[in-house]
């Protein structure tokens, strides 16, 4: 038997809802940008290791990986959406 609750999940659900989480807004400001682009440089020249917000892949290092991803979406324009607080883009 299904519930009220199972059959407004089911009709919720034919609406697509789609949402992504992007790496690389290194500096917490709601937009991957120029800024966040130069901490990862910094730190890829300088070699930095461990858990840092500047490796954006996880993997204990901030290299040329790390700086690849923060500059694509860098280029994309990758900004914060948030139905909640508000965009970045707004603020």
């Amino acid at each position: 038997m299904i519930s009220f609750v199972s059959l407004a999940l089911i009709s919720f659900l034919k609406y697509s809802i789609r949402f992504a989480i992007f790496s690389g807004d290194v500096n917490q400001d709601g937009i991957v940008d120029a800024a966040d682009l130069s901490l990862v440089d910094n730190d890829a020249f300088n070699s930095v290791s461990g858990y840092v917000s500047t490796d954006v892949n996880g993997d204990d290092f901030v290299d040329a990986s790390d700086l690849s991803i923060v500059d694509n979406n860098a280029f994309n324009g990758i900004l914060v959406r948030n139905p909640i607080v508000g965009d970045a883009a707004s603020k």
